[in-house]
């Protein structure tokens, strides 16, 4: 069976109610359209004509948007999962650029940690330890993001908000750091 209009407009609607990147609601709609067929195809061969089996199987299916929320957690796991491996690929770059830069800078000329120079703004002791701390923070959400995403993800409890959670955790803490050492070289 070919898909009928009242199919394609159902997938229409779970299309345009799914988030996230367009490959990944594609894979979503094409094993929906799938699953959508093999449901018309037993109404079909149970008597029913054409336009009563898409009608029994879109109902069969649901409401398109309960669907479509249905797919949240899996495709925000997804979008963690690449924010987590994107900060885990690019932070070890972004960190040698940083010591370039300060090795560059007036930091390299002077032998005193920031917080010893004169004229050094107040906060300044803090700023590199607060800035290695988001370091590891940044380093370890990260790496946790994958695990949850990954393998790991079938032996921990049901947490659909886990990994979105620790993917945000460790955008923030590496954005933390950057502007900590920012500020620093830019005091």
């Amino acid at each position: 069976m070919t898909n009928g209009p009242r199919i394609d407009a159902w997938l229409r609607q779970v299309t345009a109610a799914l988030p996230g990147p367009a490959r990944a609601r594609r894979d979503i709609v094409a094993e929906l359209r799938s699953g959508m067929l093999d449901a018309a195809d037993a109404h079909r061969r149970a008597g029913l004509p054409d336009a009563a089996a898409a009608a029994a199987a879109t109902t069969e299916f649901g409401d398109p948007r309960q669907v479509a929320e249905a797919f949240r957690p899996e495709l925000a796991a997804r979008h963690a999962r690449c924010v987590a491996l994107t900060l885990i690929a690019t932070g070890p770059p972004i960190g040698l650029l940083w010591a370039g830069a300060a090795a560059a800078s007036h930091i390299a000329i002077r032998h005193a940690p920031p917080w010893d120079w004169a004229g050094a703004p107040p906060g300044s002791p803090a700023a590199l330890p607060l800035a290695m701390a988001a370091i590891v923070v940044t380093a370890w959400a990260a790496l946790l993001t994958v695990a949850a995403t990954g393998r790991l993800a079938r032996w921990l409890p049901g947490r659909p908000g886990l990994a979105p959670t620790t993917a945000a955790k460790s955008g923030s803490a590496a954005m933390a750091a950057d502007m900590t050492i920012f500020a620093l070289l830019a005091s």
